[in-house]
């Protein structure tokens, strides 16, 4: 059997570590795991090797192994295990491996009763210099704590940190506030030192650093856990799993919290851009740990300090922290009360202190226009960009506009014309495969890379633009929680109402209910969200019914009606027509027969079935601009075999060749849908079905009303679609008639009803309310509310 390796930092160079060459060796691997490892197999059972990763190396320090192995017992099935390894220069790994022990024997076992554990320590093998633990399942605290319910995890830590300090595991090191003091010194002085620019700053910080030190009462001391912050915990639903205890040692206890709370600080100021964003965390974790333990508040906030100001050094050996290296030492300042002196002999010396702005920007403006932000994620195809420039220009129309910054996840939302007040911030662009996956599209870097990066541009673009309303397509927390931050940023801040708007159907019922429990949505929305605009009708698909949302949730539905491209106008119109008059074919002849596969990604096998049918006319099909490029050739060879079947590959608004085409022929996502409707085409629909079944609900809920026909894609061949084609188009209602169409037309009277709800962070106060006189001046329309 082949066992993978996967080493990205060539970790076997490292002259410091050798026995690297022999644990990243499969097949020496494979025998001392097998022979040395009794605690997780038992002394009958097998352990088999499967793949082997290097996830952490610093150079000459240590190293982070993952061993993937099956486990036979001989009493029990087939199990598969991760081990995690770890690999110190000049360990042997046997400290590590009993003090674990010491503690997983001590009450941190996986299935402790008050849900504090370790992780299970598994052995070592000496001849690697490592001892291996299993590997947690679980998130990042440093992941949930800006999330809703933070506050209790916040809690639920300061109870783990006391275990930690009353279990009484020995330790084999001490710990003073002195030698704190001494590393500050130390770390600080490689990055400032004398006659450099920060020197002076840096000078005045140790010197008050030291005077905080001293000020700090001598502690009752215990064992302490000493780097113990957000990202050595981890969250398996109510169990929290501690990890890395290579710098235990008898210590203040204060120091725990302390350093715990000085980086949730850090964190806020980096990427919610506040220092104080998690201050309720903060003082959670504070009051709950001084409630349990009896230290003194004092020493928890003079430890946590302290622990900013060695923030300022680490800011600094992080090429995506440097940014943030000036705030940090204006922060220490401002808590350490350290006055800046300034170089100019006209300037007085001066205090940083924390700047208030204008609560209506930095003119002070009254009568700011009300700024909208809108974001998509955009993973498969085109249609949430596009459902969102749509309203946008709904939201532009008619009276004083307000400004409007839309946030997409794909590169083409570049290439559509923005009406006046509107642009676009682009994120870098994932992809979603037909198995539900999700990839970076074109930027080569892992998943968690992707996010961040997609995640810190969310944030620091809401924080810049500080909007009045904030319009969050489908996903409450973001996709992959990248929103998160940014929603916390505007909720600390008390200024922006925040809606949740999503197509009238999502997919079956049973997977949403599933995915918005394994999302947590609903909290999500409880903490964050004001109202939810459904853009459907009710009676086509009532999805509070249908997904059983709970009465305090469906109270903030508004169903606005479907979405009518034709209820707005469009500056672009008469230009782009004359453009798309350019696209279509040459001495075509008539009925013109066009073919759409929305962004394309998944909608060739449709595209080449058009092609190869029979048509009375002329075909053209659009293959929009996420189809493949191998795929987009394939189609062009095809269409050249089929003289009267033309290709386009990408048109930004496909109404234009709407408005000429005779019939439609098309995948059923939400905005073809309802462009189709629009023009009152005669249209076959053939949905998608993977990963979501949405697409086919929609068809065969339009084609019950008798407004479109539809094709289930298992019964797709070049021969039902000319059977379509070629047959008598019945005569059908007009869709307005038939469903509530007049969704566009409301956006404007429910953008002021949310304008009107009270601002998040002040309390209902009521003369913070916009009136409805007020907001209607502003947006220039007086239509009811629904």
């Amino acid at each position: 059997m082949s066992i993978s390796v996967s080493d990205p930092f060539v970790a076997t160079r490292d002259r410091a570590m050798p026995s690297l060459v022999f644990a990243l060796d499969p097949g020496v691997a494979q025998q001392h795991l097998e022979r040395q490892l009794p605690r997780l197999a038992g002394e009958d059972g097998r352990v088999h090797l499967q793949a082997i990763r290097v996830t952490r190396h610093k150079p000459g320090r240590r190293c982070v192994i993952e061993y993937d192995v099956d486990v036979k017992r001989p009493d029990a099935c087939l199990e598969t295990v991760v081990l995690v390894g770890k690999v110190r220069a000049g360990r042997s790994g046997k400290n590590g491996y009993r003090l674990l022990d010491a503690f997983w024997k001590a009450g941190f076992q996986a299935d402790s009763p008050d849900g504090i554990s370790v992780p299970e320590p598994v052995g070592t093998v000496p001849e690697f210099q490592i001892w291996l633990q299993r590997k947690v399942p679980g998130r990042c605290a440093a992941d949930l704590l800006a999330a809703p319910g933070g506050v209790a995890l916040a809690r639920k830590i300061a109870e783990a940190a006391c275990k930690v300090h009353r279990t009484g595991v020995p330790a084999r090191r001490r710990h003073t506030i002195s030698d704190e003091l001494n590393i500050l010194k130390t770390r600080l002085l490689t990055v400032s030192p004398p006659g450099s620019p920060w020197a002076g700053r840096i000078a005045r910080l140790l010197d008050a650093a030291d005077r905080l030190g001293a000020a700090t009462r001598e502690p009752k001391t215990c064992g302490i856990h000493r780097d113990f912050y957000a990202d050595q915990v981890i969250v398996d639903g109510e169990r929290l799993f501690l990890l890395d205890f290579d710098l235990y040692c008898e210590g203040d206890p204060a120091l725990d919290i302390g350093n715990f709370m000085g980086h949730i600080t850090e964190q806020s100021l980096r990427t919610l851009g506040d220092a104080g964003a998690l201050v309720d965390r903060e003082q959670a974790l504070e009051e709950r740990f001084v409630e349990l333990s009896g230290v003194a508040p004092a020493a928890v906030r003079a430890y946590a300090t302290l622990t900013l100001v060695r923030h300022i050094y680490l800011s600094t050996q992080f090429l995506e922290r440097r940014p943030f290296s000036q705030s940090l030492v204006e922060l220490c300042e401002e808590r350490l009360g350290v006055t800046r002196h300034l170089r100019s002999a006209e300037s007085n010396p001066t205090t940083f202190k924390k700047v208030s702005l204008p609560e209506d920007g930095l003119n002070g403006d009254a009568r700011r226009r009300p700024r909208i932000a809108l974001y998509s994620h955009d993973t498969q195809g085109l249609g949430h960009i596009r459902r969102n420039l749509l309203i946008a220009r709904a939201l532009c129309a008619g009276g004083e506009s307000p400004v409007i910054l839309l946030l997409s996840g794909v590169r083409e939302a570049a290439a559509f014309p923005m009406p006046p007040g509107v642009d676009c911030v682009t994120l870098p662009s994932m992809g979603k495969g037909v198995d539900g996956r999700y990839f970076p599209r074109s930027l080569d870097v892992p998943m968690d890379d992707l996010i961040k990066v997609r995640s810190s541009g969310i944030t620091a673009a809401l924080r810049s633009f500080d909007p009045d309303v904030l319009i969050v397509d489908k996903v409450p927390r973001g996709i992959f929680d990248e929103l998160l931050p940014g929603l916390g940023v505007l909720h600390a801040r008390g200024r922006a109402r925040t809606v949740l708007g999503f197509r009238e159907v999502l997919d079956d019922a049973e997977a949403v209910r599933r995915e918005w429990d394994e999302g947590d949505y609903e909290s999500a929305i409880r903490a964050y969200y004001d109202r939810i605009w459904v853009y459907g009708d009710r009676s086509v698909y009532d999805t509070v019914t249908e997904y059983g949302f709970p009465e305090d949730i469906a109270q903030r539905v508004r169903f606005t009606g479907y979405l009518n491209p034709l209820d707005v106008a469009d500056a672009e119109s008469e230009a782009e027509r004359r453009v798309f008059d350019a696209l279509l074919p040459e001495g075509g002849s008539r009925p013109l027969d066009l073919c759409l596969v929305g962004g394309g990604r998944d909608g060739l096998r449709l595209a080449e079935a058009f092609v190869q049918a029979k048509k009375p006319g002329t075909g053209v099909v659009v293959t929009g601009p996420l189809m493949p490029a191998e795929s987009r050739a394939r189609l062009r060879t095809l269409a050249s075999q089929h003289p009267r079947t033309h290709v386009l590959e990408f048109v930004t608004d496909p109404c234009r060749l709407l408005e000429r085409a005779d019939r439609v022929v098309a995948m059923a996502g939400y905005n073809t849908t309802c462009e189709i409707l629009a023009y009152r085409k005669p249209a076959l629909l053939i949905p998608r079905t993977e990963p979501r079944t949405e697409q086919l609900i929609r068809a065969a809920r339009f084609a019950a009303l008798g407004l479109t026909d539809m094709l289930h894609p298992s019964d797709l061949t070049p021969e039902a679609i000319s059977a379509w084609l070629t047959a008598k188009a019945e005569r059908r209602s007009a869709p307005e008639e038939v469903v509530d169409f007049s969704g566009v037309r409301r956006l404007r009277g429910l953008l002021e009803e949310v304008l009107a709800v009270p601002s998040p962070g002040r309390g209902g106060d009521p003369g913070d309310r916009l009136s409805a006189d007020r907001v209607g001046s502003v947006l220039g329309s007086r239509e009811p509310l629904v």
